[in-house]
């Protein structure tokens, strides 16, 4: 047991995606995959749309479970349907994942409205900042991480940076829009040092031609 968030490789302002599992008043349990934010050791932030199952659970109970996987079926499974029941353990006012490599369970203490103006979603969507804390981490894998999709990003651009001196100049466009896109998200969601690695990436880029 562990109470520190750095214990699960999540670092201040990155952004990570994980599963949150939340159980209503009657008991029903619902999972679906979030994206969160690292403010501090051991608070966290999540944006969640109006309408989801997930927020009128947390309304409900000021509790949730974030819980850490790399199986990406279980992202597939929990964004098409709600998980089978199976999956889940129920322990008194909580539900989590039974095969999570990590969970740790959140105390609500705000939710906050966003301006949907200028939403880089959906324009005019209504959403929510859920602020909580941790009050307790599990690990269930040696070696958790939460997942966070800024290194995949770099590796797509460092993957066309290998390439760059073999293609013409339309698949040489398509790497810079595709760099592009990978930099917005880099900056919005990565750690630290996948941030400095693409600043390096950009000049190397620029250097094998391409006007970025």
């Amino acid at each position: 047991m562990s109470f520190s968030l750095e214990s699960i490789g999540m670092e201040k302002e990155a952004r990570y995606e994980a599963i949150f599992t939340t159980m209503n008043d009657a008991g029903e349990m619902n999972a679906a995959p979030i994206g969160v934010k690292c403010i501090n050791d051991y608070d966290i932030a999540a944006r969640i749309f109006d309408g989801s199952k997930t927020l009128e659970n947390i309304r409900q109970t000021k509790m949730f479970v974030v819980n850490i996987t790399q199986n990406p079926q279980i992202f597939a499974d929990s964004l098409y349907d709600n998980l089978d029941n199976l999956k889940f353990v129920k322990d008194d006012d909580i539900a989590y994942l039974k095969n999570a490599d990590a969970y740790f369970i959140c105390l609500v203490k705000s939710i906050d409205e966003l301006d949907a103006e200028g939403d880089h979603v959906n324009e005019g969507a209504k959403s929510y900042i859920v602020v909580a804390e941790n009050i307790k981490i599990t690990i269930n894998k040696k070696g958790a991480r939460a997942l966070n999709r800024g290194l995949y990003s770099f590796l797509e651009s460092l993957i066309d940076y290998s390439r760059a001196d073999l293609v013409d100049e339309a698949k040489k466009e398509e790497y810079k829009n595709r760099f592009l896109e990978n930099e917005r998200v880099i900056q919005r969601v990565a750690e630290k040092d996948v941030k400095e690695s693409m600043v390096v990436l950009r000049q190397k880029m620029i250097e094998k031609g391409l006007d970025i």
